[in-house]
């Protein structure tokens, strides 16, 4: 049978539906009222079912305590294309019991990927319903049993591994690792701060004995948890086999969200993708997903330079409070370094310059400070005359302690236990959600922004509760839901408009809330050798074009000031910091960082949103990062490609070989490093076969390549 790159085949008599994706192939089957996951292909034949996925639900549901994963009964099965063209197929189901309708909208995206939608309505005229729990994904994956005891090596070797974010604390994020999977021993991750955290719902699985991979991303900014049990089936008849048991899920107290009569809720998204390939494809496949079918762009696509107020000039013990004669040298600075947007960071609002407040207990009063008389309108004129364009900070979910938007509505705040909870607001209840989005809407029509940066620096943890219809519903389900509806709207209302999401650094990089900005804060960690990981971890699970990398005073301090740009350019980066003012400028910083900047803009940034990402170190050691660190990215035709190869500490050898994976054979390439400044020609086959040799004999030094394919004669 010839499969189309992205098709769906139903039977609607034997109630089994596939789905296609290039070479992967998903097929569930409506069994004894369970929606079933028969079968994962990734080779492109089709297999309606799987003996041992006889018993293997697709999905899980609890409502009111009550599991629901079985008792459904087929009502509808429809195809159609979503606005980029993929096909899709939803399927409703109707509860034999429970006054409920599912439907299950799977799409077919291409490289291999799909996703998985669900809704949920009340069909009750009267009765309000509780979701305890629901698993939107889960399934049986790989089913071993050639050979399973020669293969297992006396039980040396796991069949599966799963790779995943290790750490879950700030300024860790980005820390990949493999974790073998014990034979009939569960093993899972998660994040319980409230937010999506400083890991990430993103797992990749692997066959350690037949290969492949299963690449899979939630989009949900709360609470989270995946799961992973390998079943082993050695009861002395053959064949042994091992299967690969897997699962994804909000993990919210209960009731997590209660369903009026007749409302709908939705279910966060996942993605997901299989193929029999290196971990490299597989990675370029999620990102080539993302890029065509979740991720928002603005206009061309290209991320602006970013120069970020805070350095020398933010509210606090440390700095001078923020002036208009302050920022517009910080515009100064921006524009003689190259930068392309001011950002004006926190403090600029409230009562901030006064003794005892900062920039923490005064948001939500989002009118200027005192040391701002004449308004922002003189900075952001100034730095519009300079070529610049224009951002704010902004911790709309928030309200400081000292502030008069928390004088006037401590019923705002979210309360849990009987008590508020410090800063964090309640867009549970519609009229915070109400005041937040006009708070932004105003905020960007006033100053007519070019971006608008979401910060939110406060944990929720298990979130607070609302008592509605006599019982306690947990806030997080809702306010997730608000916030991405506001974003909805604001993206929608202005679309020229860049958006930047940043929770404590990356406290939020799941796919549900960037998939609403442009780009993300993955971390605001940047001190070396640290920085470095993350970007090679977080550049797994999203492209590098979305994550934000940044240098300044405090936050980059260790390592040479290449090194520190060399980082920053392979990712969105952002200054900040780099001089006090333009008349106290060190010559040397300005000109090495403009430099880099020059390269990213006119090297990098020319294919970095289509670029193909090569982890040459995919796992990085260490508490802090170890060894040497190499990241590639190859534009789509191959003409152009980067590497930067860091040196990092506890190095063994003081040379690293690189050989590039990306590159043309046939062609001859020009190679430019820097900082050494050496530029000649060499062959892509000899490049890919015999490499380069990279010579750093100190930690924490680096060195950035460019290719650029020459004529043929």
């Amino acid at each position: 049978m010839s499969v189309s790159s992205r098709a769906i085949f139903a039977d609607v008599e034997k109630q089994r539906f596939q789905y296609g994706s290039e070479l992967s192939m998903y097929t569930e089957s409506l069994v004894d009222g369970r929606l079933l996951a028969a079968g994962f292909q990734d080779n492109g034949i089709t297999i309606y079912e799987l003996s041992d996925l006889k018993d293997k639900p697709a999905f899980d549901l609890v409502v009111d305590g009550e599991s629901l994963y079985y008792g459904w009964e087929f009502a509808d099965f429809v195809t159609d294309e979503d606005a980029v063209g993929n096909a899709r197929g939803t399927l409703t189901l109707k509860h034999a019991r429970k006054p409920l309708v599912l439907k299950i909208t799977t799409s077919c995206c291409g490289f291999g990927f799909f996703t998985r939608a669900m809704e949920l309505t009340n069909l009750s005229d009267d009765a309000t319903l509780g979701l305890t729990s629901m698993v939107p994904f889960k399934g049986c994956l790989w089913n071993v049993t050639d050979n399973l005891a020669d293969n297992l090596r006396d039980n040396t070797v796991a069949p599966y591994s799963v790779g995943r974010f290790k750490d879950l604390y700030w300024s860790h994020e980005g820390n990949f690792d493999w974790q073998d999977i014990p034979l009939n021993t569960g093993v899972f991750f998660q994040s319980t701060f409230g937010m999506s955290g400083h890991s990430h719902p993103f797992f990749v699985l692997r066959n350690n004995i037949n290969g492949g991979y299963f690449v899979c991303q939630m989009g949900w900014s709360s609470n989270w948890k995946t799961a992973f049990f390998a079943d082993y089936f050695n009861d002395g008849r053959l064949p042994m086999k091992v299967n690969l048991n897997f699962e994804i899920m909000p993990a919210t107290s209960a009731p997590a969200r209660l369903i009026a009569p007749g409302e709908s809720i939705q279910a966060p998204v996942v993605h997901f993708g299989m193929s029999h390939v290196d971990l490299d494809t597989a990675v370029q496949h999620l990102h080539s997903h993302l890029r065509k079918s979740v991720l928002r762009q603005v206009g061309d696509g290209l991320q602006p330079v970013i120069y970020n107020q805070a350095g020398y000039m933010q509210p606090g013990y440390k700095q001078p409070q923020m002036s208009e004669e302050g920022l517009k040298r910080e515009a100064d600075i921006a524009a003689a370094l190259g930068a392309e947007l001011l950002m004006v960071d926190a403090g600029w609002y409230g009562n901030n310059g006064k003794e005892g407040t900062d920039w923490g207990n005064t948001t939500g009063d989002w009118h200027p400070a005192e040391g701002l008389p004449n308004d922002l309108f003189p900075v952001f004129d100034y730095a519009r005359a300079k070529g610049l364009k224009v951002g704010l900070w902004v911790e709309a979910e928030t309200a400081g302690s000292k502030s008069k938007l928390a004088e006037d509505h401590p019923d705002w705040f979210l309360h849990k236990h009987g008590n508020a909870v410090e800063r964090v607001l309640d867009l549970a209840k519609p009229e915070v959600k109400a005041f937040v989005e006009s708070e932004i809407v105003r905020l960007v029509e006033k100053y007519d922004l070019d971006m608008f940066r979401l910060d939110y620096n406060s944990s929720s943890n298990e979130g607070g509760f609302n008592l509605r219809d006599g019982r306690n519903e947990n806030t997080h389900w809702r306010h997730v839901e608000a916030v991405y509806d506001i974003f909805e709207r604001v993206g929608t209302r202005f679309p020229n408009l860049q958006l930047e999401n940043c929770a404590s650094g990356g406290g939020r990089t799941d796919i549900g809330i960037v998939s609403r900005f442009t780009t993300t804060w993955v971390s605001d960690w940047f001190k070396m050798p640290r920085t470095v990981r993350i970007l090679n971890g977080m550049s797994m699970a999203l492209p590098p074009e979305y994550i934000n990398r940044s240098t300044g005073i405090e936050s980059a301090y260790v390592g040479n000031l290449d090194t520190q740009m060399h980082a920053i350019v392979m990712g969105h980066p952002t200054l900040f910091g780099i001089t006090p003012s333009l008349e106290k400028a060190n010559p040397a910083i300005m000109a090495t960082t403009r430099k880099y900047i020059d390269i990213y803009k006119n090297f990098i940034r020319t294919f970095h949103r289509t670029a193909k990402v090569y982890h040459h170190t995919p796992v990085i050691p260490g508490a802090d990062g170890s060894g040497w660190a190499a990241l590639e990215y190859v534009s789509e035709d191959r003409s152009k490609a980067v590497a930067a190869v860091f040196r990092l500490v506890n190095a063994e050898e003081s040379a690293y070989p690189i050989k590039f994976k990306g590159l043309k054979k046939n062609a001859v390439y020009r190679v430019n490093i820097e900082p050494e400044g050496s530029e000649f020609s060499r062959g892509g086959y000899d490049l890919s076969r015999e490499g380069l040799e990279i010579r750093l004999d100190t930690a924490l030094t680096s060195q950035l390549i460019l290719l650029t394919e020459e004529e043929r004669q």
